[in-house]
């Protein structure tokens, strides 16, 4: 496979998993609104939010750099 039809191959792959992970952070982010901050599923919740914010922005990063180099 030649680099250039590699790298928007992975520019597409980049795109279908954050669309995902977009909506599954914005559920989660609406059940951490909707738990009280003294609930035993508060600290698991938020732990779940902050793990999906760091892949969509490792997910950023990735697709930046295919953006620079395409």
């Amino acid at each position: 496979m030649e680099p250039q039809k590699a790298l928007l191959d992975i520019r597409r792959s980049l795109h279908d998993l954050a669309q995902p992970l977009a909506a599954v952070t914005g559920i989660v982010d609406l059940m951490l609104l909707e738990q009280q901050g003294d609930s035993p599923l508060y600290e698991d919740i938020k732990l779940i939010n902050e793990r999906l914010e760091k892949i969509l922005e490792i997910v950023s990063h990735l697709q930046a750099v295919i953006r620079a180099v395409t």
